[in-house]
């Protein structure tokens, strides 16, 4: 069934995400006997496949769009927390559209120097406490270095079956495609023994046939006396010593073929590597956070929990200001100290972030913002207006609203908390775009004796870690490299 017959199918084939999909066994599993090659094969149920719920509204604009699209190999069940990794093929005309319609719904791109035409994508998803990598392919290109093609991606966009779900290879296509991947990609896949994937390839060795578009290509390279029929039936036998032995003569009869092209793609792609090992090419974009709120405690929990679980590396920066006296004396520089004080910490951060990091700045200079507990002088009043406004805004703002006091107050114990509380919440209401998000009570952030954060510290760290992979996924890249790396991947 087609996913644009009907105004129905859209919501059955992609189930919203209180309905989780239901998985099939590993593919790789043993299927329970094998038939005979003679025999049409029966066709699988069709179940929907086990793939992660943000990806559905995904693949439906996909649809809608009119970007043709289908998965390079199906997933398989993963353990509760694993991260989902899916690989799909577009159409490299449609790549722009896709590029779209993947930070629309919530998905980075994220730099992958020297993978050929693979660009990869990173979503969140929060229900189910995992990230969901996306690798997008619009050629299909195998080697150590990408440095084969095929040109058969139009083909196999135009035999794409509905399965499960899904748009998926065909059954022949699906055979070759990891077939390639295992001869040509990564020596380990064979030399390990069963082979990895070596009952899927049997499994698809039912379908398997020489006509279509990768058959044929594979068939225009094999050295002499081998053919398709010969592959297929090694496969089928679980002759895995013969296919070893044929892989490096298949991939030298490939680059003579490509010559020049081959050696060009091998070149520049082991050089971006190279480059890109040695951190001489951009990094993944970071973002800076400003996490305001009346307990300390709540904050720094939270932040130990952003550390131990964000897709990017996290540097946690408290910019605290200098005592304001020195042996019972107020310092004349205390203004001017304050002030190198805070853009020091403060290019720090920009440096980190430039490196990908994900920097949380904790007692920003948005704290002075606040309205004094108790009534100013025209010099304080100025100090303060200052201060407030030292250091630009960073990319996102969090405002902890912790509507429960803690047991313990070491900041400012003689303020009332409610009060300290009610300030915060005006000046989120003062400050563009600001984030308020409800935190759980101090006395459970900041329980030291137990190792399991709470449940409100969980889901308050997961509300977070979505809220600031939207604000990453809706910015732009911050470098024309990568930009132009977006543009040679179409």
């Amino acid at each position: 069934m087609e996913p644009l017959d009907e105004l129905d199918p859209l919501a059955t084939v992609f189930p919203e995400e209180d309905a989780p999909l239901q998985g099939l066994p590993p593919l790789g599993g043993s299927p329970p006997a094998r038939p005979s090659r003679r025999e049409s094969p029966v066709p699988a149920t069709r179940v929907p496949f086990p793939l992660d719920p943000v990806l559905a509204p995904v693949f439906r604009d996909f649809e809608q769009s009119g970007v043709r699209w289908c998965l390079l190999g199906l997933p398989e069940e993963r353990s509760q927390g694993a991260d989902e990794e899916v690989v799909v093929l577009v159409d490299r005309s449609a790549f722009a559209t896709a590029r779209r319609v993947l930070k629309a719904n919530g998905f980075a791109p994220i730099p992958t120097w020297g993978r050929g035409p693979l660009a990869r994508f990173i979503g969140y998803n929060p229900r189910g406490d995992r990230w969901v990598i996306l690798d997008v392919a619009t050629r299909l290109a195998y080697g150590p270095n990408a440095e084969l093609e095929t040109g058969a991606e139009g083909g196999c966009l135009e035999r794409r079956r509905w399965e499960g779900g899904v748009y998926v290879l065909g059954a022949d296509d699906a055979f070759w495609t990891l077939l390639l991947h295992v001869l040509l990609d990564d020596p380990t896949l064979l030399g390990a023994r069963p082979p990895v994937f070596a009952k899927t390839l049997e499994r698809l060795a039912v379908e398997a046939r020489t006509e279509g578009p990768v058959g044929r290509v594979v068939a225009s390279f094999l050295p002499e006396r081998w053919s398709t029929e010969i592959l297929v039936d090694c496969v089928w036998d679980g002759d895995w010593d013969a296919l070893e032995r044929l892989a490096p003569l298949l991939a030298a009869v490939w680059a003579r073929a490509q010559e020049g092209a081959a050696r060009r793609r091998d070149l520049a792609n082991r050089a971006l590597r190279r480059f890109s090992a040695r951190r001489l090419l951009p990094q993944p974009r970071g973002l800076s956070v400003a996490l305001l709120g009346p307990e300390p405690a709540a904050k720094a929990a939270l932040a130990a929990e952003l550390g131990r679980t964000f897709y990017l590396p996290v540097t946690f920066m408290r910019m605290s200001a200098p005592p304001r006296s020195r042996g019972g004396k107020l310092t004349r520089a205390w203004l001017f100290v304050t002030l190198v004080t805070f853009w020091h910490r403060y290019l720090t951060g920009r440096q980190r972030r430039g490196k990908g990091r994900l920097v949380i700045f904790d007692r920003y200079t948005y704290d002075y913002r606040l309205p004094p507990a108790k009534p100013a002088r025209a010099l304080g009043k100025l100090r303060r207006l200052i201060l407030g406004r030292a250091c630009p805004a960073p990319d996102v703002v969090v405002v902890l609203d912790d509507p429960t006091p803690p047991k313990v107050r070491k900041l400012r114990p003689d303020v009332p908390y409610e009060s300290v509380r009610q300030r915060y919440l005006d000046l989120a209401q003062r400050l563009p775009d600001a984030i308020v998000l409800e935190a759980p009570g101090s006395h459970e952030a900041s329980d030291e004796a137990s190792e399991v954060p709470s449940m409100d510290t969980e889901h308050l760290r997961r509300e977070i870690t979505a809220q600031l992979w939207r604000v990453y996924a809706a910015a732009p890249p911050t470098s024309w490299l990568l930009r132009l790396g977006g543009l040679l991947q179409r």
